[in-house]
């Protein structure tokens, strides 16, 4: 039983704000993954306004998500993970930390801190600011991408799409290190649930949700974001603040379902970039078309890393990148709005009445 004992309130102390607000207070349920927050509040908002947004606000919208993916997973894996991968998980604890990383494998260590820099660079770059960043408004985002700030964080991608790629190499070469560890840690048959274009390829800011059974049988698709309801409910818990969603059809616990990069990859038919791709393959070809162990979490979160990086250069080369039309205006045009995306760590849904 995992207890989770805080009540933060949100949900509480946001009655009665206009829906402009929203973004900016919604952000700081998270100081490792605000854009996520940001996106999925502005994305409910722009549904209250009853908007399109303009191209060119949409692109930079998921650009600044997937430099968020490279700097969240970057931390995931190789200040939160790495200690107990490389130093071993019996190692003195006192020293299976960052710290303890830095003095036995500085070369990871620096490929840790200069991932992360380049993604909260690319984010800084976009939206002025490294978090709760103020740029990503309802309509949009509220300045366009100068061609200056667009070949600065180009000029970086290089650099961490190597490190992505030497890190992949290491961990894929460890792998057969961890049998037990691959076979016990959190594995469990279970639903999977994730965002896809129509065409099945991945998708971390806009999409269509997708329910996978545990043998791989897709079992729902929600391709409106007002239609989650129909399907995802939270049980509470007798012993904790923390909600369990489920998926509707078949209750709970019998619907319990798993989101993140592992989830993801396991509702996907393929990432759609080229590099993420053969990796994908190449993971499939190891673990099975549904992976199911919490192990490879690790694994998953290393593609999905190469597949953020390789996006961001297609949409920083796309020639609308840059224009200047950014953002819709309107007020109140309906009453409720809904607003989905992927966080790094999973489906992340805004629900907003006004």
């Amino acid at each position: 039983q995992f207890h989770v004992t805080q009540f933060r309130g949100f949900e509480k102390f946001v009655e009665g704000r206009p829906y402009y607000e929203m973004p900016a207070i919604t952000a700081r349920i998270c100081g490792i993954c605000p854009v996520s927050h940001l996106l999925a509040s502005v994305k409910a908002c722009d549904a209250i306004m009853a908007v399109t947004i303009p191209e060119a606000g949409r692109l930079l919208r998921e650009l600044l998500h997937c430099a968020q993916f490279v700097q969240s997973h970057g931390l995931s894996f190789f200040h939160l993970s790495a200690p107990d991968l490389l130093l071993g998980f019996d190692s003195d604890p006192k020293l299976r930390n960052v710290v303890g990383l830095i003095e036995k494998y500085p070369e990871a260590a620096r490929d840790g801190i200069a991932l992360r820099k380049f993604g909260q660079q690319a984010i800084e770059r976009l939206a002025g600011e490294r978090i709760h960043p103020s740029w990503t408004v309802p309509g949009g985002v509220n300045k366009p991408l100068a061609a200056e700030s667009r070949d600065m964080i180009l000029c970086d991608l290089p650099l961490a799409r190597s490190i992505i790629r030497r890190t992949l190499k290491t961990f894929k070469g460890m792998l057969d290190k961890f049998p037990a560890e691959a076979e016990s840690f959190g594995n469990m048959q279970t639903m999977h649930a994730g965002l896809t274009d129509y065409d099945n390829r991945l998708q971390i800011y806009d999409g269509v949700l997708r329910f996978r059974d545990a043998e791989g049988a897709s079992i729902a698709t929600v391709a409106r974001p007002v239609d989650y309801a129909k399907y995802i409910g939270e049980a509470t818990m007798p012993d904790s603040y923390l909600k369990a969603p489920y998926f509707k059809p078949l209750g709970y616990p019998d619907g319990a379902y798993r989101v993140g990069p592992l989830a993801r990859l396991n509702v996907c038919e393929t990432c759609g970039t080229p590099e993420a791709d053969l990796e994908l393959i190449e993971y499939r070809q190891r673990l099975g078309r549904m992976v199911h162990s919490s192990f490879f979490f690790h694994y998953a979160r290393l593609i999905e890393s190469l597949y953020a990086s390789e996006r961001m250069e297609q949409l920083l080369n796309m020639p609308e990148i840059v224009d200047t039309h950014v953002r819709a205006e309107a007020s109140v045009n309906a009453l409720e709005g809904v607003g989905i995306v992927e966080a790094p760590r999973g489906v992340l849904i805004h629900h907003y009445k006004v």
